[in-house]
Order: structure tokens, then sequence, then C-alpha cells
């Protein structure tokens, strides 16, 4: 069963897009509401819910809502201004690109501000990089660090992730699906910007979904956006999105995930697995947990039994060489220096205490138990590694 904290939570959620008033419980706590929102980044889905109740604004905890959410109204304006200088300037130097996740998902809240986007997210060909960079220098940005799926740029505190693949390679079964993205992908100016059809696009934020979910967890936004989708494209080929989310194995999840809404969002009753599901992720904060994280990577590499700690200690004094690339870019013109550049890690871990004492808790929280019970709680909402 609910509690009625998160009872209220949902009742928020929905008041602020249907605009009904909340069936609150008197017992709900309305400043550990706002705690809650903001530590998820969900403050104006709470704020745009609370003004549907009488007298809120009036109190101390409205006008903080209040205040947030304006303050945050204003950096999403600001970041939407930077995304479009982006948009234009690629535009202008016909660059291809699709924009991905909330940059799309965003406009179809009635506020942007409900719709928090850590950073903005965009899909580039790797061949024209060299151009982008440019681009990017040439709009006052400033290069942070290259991931395995991802260049990183950032400015005035905003952070724009230029992915070279939709899908990181260590998510083996969901990469080899997307592959680079770009198949899905279709013109739909001269200049290069692209979309995927409705359809590809749902497709991509369930399994980006999924993906967190398994890997360290999801927030309360996410499970929101697929309300806010379904809501505003009601013509979605329902059948050809169930047969692919088939072949990713993610059918069964999504059935699960689509009660899951229905109880959020509708009047259907929550069953056992819903409450499950929902307590997760309420406890999951905006993008999961390091307990988590550190679980569903042992499940990933197959780190698991009798040698877990050992093998992770290994992982950890002798990254591979594709993860050393992206601290170390020497590596990608000279790989013999890989023994070399080991050493440096460990003589600068030796000398950032707070990396040894991260350490330390990884491996603290890596227990043969505790790795079981994490993948029998993805199994039971229809989750799991396929190699």
């Amino acid at each position: 069963m609910l509690t009625a904290f998160e009872k209220g939570i949902l009742e928020l959620i929905k008041s602020a897009l249907k605009g009904t008033e909340p069936r609150l419980d008197p017992s709900f706590d309305i400043e550990a509401a706002y705690s809650f929102a903001q530590e998820r980044q969900i403050t104006p889905l709470i704020y745009y819910g609370a003004v549907n109740i009488p007298n809120i604004m009036d109190s101390q905890t409205g006008k903080k809502m209040f205040m947030s959410t304006m303050n945050i109204g204003y950096y999403c304006s600001q970041q939407n201004e930077l995304i479009e200088k982006i948009k234009k300037a690629f535009d202008s130097g016909s660059i291809q690109y699709l924009m991905v996740k909330g940059t799309v998902i965003r406009s179809l809240y009635p506020y942007p501000e409900m719709r928090i986007m850590s950073d903005a997210d965009i899909l580039i060909k790797q061949e024209q990089y060299p151009r982008i960079r440019e681009i990017m220098l040439s709009l006052g940005m400033t290069e942070e660090y290259e991931s395995d799926h991802e260049l990183v740029w950032k400015k005035d505190g905003f952070t724009v992730e230029l992915h070279k693949h939709l899908i990181p390679t260590y998510n083996k079964d969901y990469y080899s699906y997307f592959g680079d993205g770009w198949r899905l992908a279709k013109e739909i100016n001269q200049a290069g910007e692209c979309k995927m059809t409705p359809e590809n696009s749902f497709i991509y934020s369930f399994v980006h979904y999924a993906m967190h979910y398994r890997n360290r967890g999801i927030g309360v936004k996410h499970v929101t956006d697929f309300y806010v989708i379904l809501e505003n494209t009601p013509s979605l080929d329902m059948e050809y999105i169930e047969a692919e989310l088939e072949k990713l194995n993610l059918l069964d999840f999504w059935r699960y995930t689509k009660v899951l809404i229905d109880v959020w969002f509708g009047e259907r009753e929550a069953d056992e697995r819903t409450v499950f599901m929902t307590k997760k992720i309420f406890e999951s904060g905006t993008f999961g947990t390091e307990e988590n994280k550190v679980k569903s990577e042992a499940i990933r590499t197959s780190n698991t039994g009798k040698f877990m700690k050992v093998k992770k200690i290994f992982s950890l004094l002798f990254p591979t060489y594709k993860a050393m690339c992206q601290k170390y870019k020497v590596l990608k013109k000279v790989p013999i220096l890989l023994p070399v550049m080991w050493v440096a890690r460990w003589i600068s871990t030796l000398f950032t205490p707070s990396k040894i004492k991260n350490q330390k808790r990884q491996l603290d929280l890596l227990t043969k138990d505790g790795v079981d019970k994490y993948r029998e709680e993805l199994l039971y909402v229809g989750l799991d590694f396929q190699q």
C-alpha cells in the first residue's frame, strides 16, 4: 500500500498536470514535500500542484516553493536560449544533429520549468566533431571531458552533452539495438536538424529510463515523462513500440511501468509490484544511488560470487584501456603508455583521500547477499542484463 506521503506527492504532480485540486491526507507534510521535491528536481511540479490548494501560497513553504520555481523558470529560459544558439550555429555550419531526451520532452509540459534538465543532450556525428568543436568554442563554451558516449561542454553553469552514440557501449544489449542511433534519425531541414519518429523517440526514452533504473535507479520525473508523452501523442503506434520493446527484452518492464503510470495518474489501485516500484523510485533520488550503481555494475560485469571484492579491487587498480583513455587522452595516440598511466593514477589517488574513501565505500557496499537481492529486484520488474 502506498503511504500518505507517496500518495500526496503523486496528487500534487497530477494536480500540476491536470489542474485538479489535490486530494491530500490530513497528515501530509507540505514542508517535507518541498524538501523531497528540491532533492529530486521536481519543485515546479509540486508548486503548480500546491497552488490548487486554498491558502497554501500564503504559508512560508508556499513562498519558498514560489521563489524556487521562479528561479528555476529563469534558469530554464536561459538554458533554452543557449540550446537555440547551438542549434542555430549548427544549422549555419551544416552540422547534422538530433535533440534527444529532455530537450524533446520539455516542450510537452505545460510550462518548461516543470521539466528540469541538468544538461542538454544532442546526438552528433563523430566525423563532424572537429567542426562542432570550433562552433562550441565560438559560443564561449568550455570543453570539459569525454566519457564512453558523450563529449561534455559547459558555459555559465549550463552543461551540454554531445552524444557520440545514444547508449553507453557497456550496456551491451541496448547498445547493440541502437548502434550510434543515426539509423533512427530523419532529416527535417536542409541545414541538418534531424528527428526521430514519435514511436522511436518513445522507445529510446523508455530504454534510457530502463537503463538508469537497472544501473543505479531512476527519479520520479522520468516516470512523469511517460504520462506526459502519452497524453500529448495519443496516436502512437503502440503495436510497433511493443514489438520493438520485446526485441529489447523490455516488454514486461513496459507493461509494469504502464500499470505504474495508471496508478500514479489515473484511478487504478496499486498492486504489490506497483507499490514496490514506487518505493524504489522514491528512494532513488534524481538519478539513483551509489549503492545501486555498485551492485548493478557487479551484475553487469559478472563480478559476482566468492571473489567479488577481489575482482572489484583489480578493476579499480587496472581500469580498461578504453576507460583510461577518457582520463588520459595521450593513450589514444600512444597506447603503450597504459602501464605508466596506471601508476600515475595510483599516485593521484594516494594524494586524494576522498577518492580512497569513495573506493572503500564501494567495496563495503559489495556483498554477495546485496548483489543477489538487487538482481532479484530487477527480475521482479522485468529487467535483466542481457550480454
